[in-house]
């Protein structure tokens, strides 16, 4: 077995347990929008991120788990891919910096 399907197969459980994660708490978090049986604001805020980021790390979790089977130049493509998405979830502003830079508005 090589590195890379021994890795495939980490990565596909990870994936599998966030997914379900995820579908709990979407589950949870549509019932309680109805009947509220969860009013702790904690638990709602840990919801809440669960189910902005959740989806950004099951996307990049299955695209780890494609390039580790792929050629290097394929999988720098699809890292990078990633960092991008990633960068701009976390940092909004970035995306509208870096076209004010390369337009040359805001100086």
């Amino acid at each position: 077995m090589a590195v890379g399907e021994a890795l495939s197969k980490v990565f596909d459980v990870i994936n599998k347990v966030c997914a379900f994660v995820i579908l709990v708490v979407l589950a949870i978090s549509a019932i309680n929008s109805i009947w509220t049986f969860i009013d702790n604001e904690t638990v709602l805020a840990i919801f809440g991120y669960i189910l902005r980021f959740g989806p950004l790390i099951v996307c990049s979790l299955v695209m780890v788990e494609f390039a580790i089977k792929r050629n290097i130049l394929l999988q720098i493509l699809i890292y990078l891919i990633i960092a991008v998405a990633v960068i701009f979830q976390f940092f909004p502003d970035t995306l509208n910096d870096i076209a004010n830079t390369l337009t040359g508005a805001g100086n």
